[in-house]
């Protein structure tokens, strides 16, 4: 019972942060596909953007070193990859290729013929119509915990131009949000403090190394330490909220570590 209360705040938090959708308390696409008998016309949009939500957070899944990252870990991570593109912003075109393909989708899920190949196809071409948004996709080979259960990095691909973003989400009391480790440059303070220290350096891009603070020190205990790429210059600093940072330390190239505050 506990579990599954826990699981609810998730979703409903998630729904807020994300964007809400009807069918958000389905995370296993098999239990939303036998739902199909119940569901009315006006809810087909939310229904079919779920269902293929959950195939595709499925997919990733079945990769053997993301077997112990959590289903809804992932789904958040094909959420943000493929927003939802409601009906009222297509143009024309595009509205008639939905209803094409949802007369397909109708047949296939009333008769549950979830294996149909074509089911896939339809379904694309459902969620987004003739091809002009979805041309991401989540490497699944780029998905890492940083920190276990709280900090997870994926990398998402541009299938035409082949350029590729990196993202962070951050599991907060079962709030999940995408943040990023690298001080925003609104963050003057920090940038203050760094340009006075190292006034040529740089923070790495490459995914950095990040520890949460110790626990039996009640000042670092909601901490999360970040320790950039090592390119000549260091520095570690840390976050709460990943929105304000603050320099604990620094080290120039042959010298020794020069505290800025006590831990």
């Amino acid at each position: 019972m506990k579990r599954n209360i826990t699981l609810f705040f998730a979703v409903l938090a998630f729904s807020f942060v994300f964007g809400q959708n009807k069918f958000d308390d389905y995370l296993n696409s098999k239990k939303l596909a036998f739902t199909y008998k119940k569901i009315k016309d006006r809810e087909k949009e939310d229904y079919y953007q779920q269902y293929y939500w959950l195939v595709k957070a499925e997919e990733l899944k079945t990769y053997p070193h993301l077997k112990n990252i959590k289903p809804i870990v992932l789904y958040h991570f094909t959420r943000e990859i493929y927003p939802a593109t409601p009906t009222k912003k297509l143009s024309e075109e595009e509205k008639n290729l939905r209803i094409d393909a949802e007369h397909s989708l109708n047949q296939y899920f009333a008769k549950k013929d979830l294996q149909n190949p074509n089911l896939m196809y339809n379904l694309e071409s459902y969620v987004d119509p003739s091809n002009s948004k979805y041309y991401t996709g989540v490497n699944p080979e780029r998905i890492a915990e940083l920190v276990p259960k709280e900090l997870y990095t994926f990398t998402s691909v541009n299938k035409r131009t082949k350029d590729e973003k990196k993202y962070y989400l951050w599991v907060d009391d079962e709030d999940y949000k995408i943040v990023d480790v690298i001080p925003a440059k609104t963050d003057k303070k920090f940038y203050e403090t760094l340009n006075t220290q190292l006034p040529k350096y740089q923070i790495s891009t490459f995914t950095p190394d990040v520890k949460k603070g110790d626990k039996t020190n009640k000042r670092d205990a909601d901490y999360y330490f970040i320790t950039p790429f090592q390119e000549g210059e260091e520095i570690l600093y840390k976050t709460k909220d990943f929105k304000e940072f603050t320099i604990v330390r620094f080290k120039r190239p042959t010298k020794d570590w020069i505290e800025l505050e006590k831990r």
